[in-house]
């Protein structure tokens, strides 16, 4: 007789995998630890999720989206493009990968271990670079805009989002300010007082 999912156990799994997974990383969290934090059985994991990876995505995807559209919310209250595209990158590169103690290292975490070959449960990556496409585009003056390139210049902020994930999980705190006001500098064709 198959087994009925129940939400509430789902809920459970899910918030005990989150908890683990923000406070001992993706790699040294076991779903024998999972199932223990929720009050269940590892067998019953398998009948919720396929894996720990599609654990992780479930919990990911929406943990992300509700970053950048808090991080959106607070670029829409700013003036001016400068300190729109900086605030932007600040959440990036700072923000959220600070987050509920560098929980967004559990996916790179996770990637970096899998299996050669082993593909993604989802296409968060497209849709998180396209969000990002939009914030900028919505940001930058309409002459500016080409120089997103499309979706690349989004890619390669969302790539060096990796590496300042992992810099924040590991304690090598760079200067972000910095940082994005070089790249906004970049992307804006001006010196931060408006000077080209």
């Amino acid at each position: 007789m198959p087994q009925i999912k129940k939400a509430v156990k789902r809920d459970a799994i899910l918030t005990a995998a989150f908890n683990a997974f923000s406070e001992k990383g993706y790699s040294a969290t076991t779903m024998t630890e999972i199932a223990r934090l929720a009050g269940t059985t590892v067998a019953n994991l398998y009948v919720y999720f396929d894996s720990k990876l599609v654990i992780l995505y479930e919990i990911y995807e929406p943990w992300l989206i509700e970053q950048l559209h808090r991080l959106r919310a607070e670029v829409a209250l700013l003036n001016g493009p400068r300190k729109k595209v900086e605030r932007i990158l600040v959440g990036i590169w700072g923000d959220i990968p600070a987050a509920d103690n560098a929980f967004a290292n559990a996916l790179i975490d996770a990637l970096a271990s899998a299996p050669a070959g082993l593909s993604k449960p989802n296409n968060l990556l497209v849709s998180v670079e396209n969000f990002l496409t939009q914030l900028l585009k919505d940001a930058l003056p309409p002459e500016r805009i080409g120089a997103l390139g499309g979706d690349l210049f989004a890619h390669v902020i969302w790539m060096a989002f990796d590496g300042f994930v992992i810099n924040q999980r590991i304690g090598d705190h760079r200067d972000i300010q910095h940082i994005t006001q070089m790249t906004a500098t970049l992307l804006l064709g001006e010196e931060p007082n408006g000077s080209p």
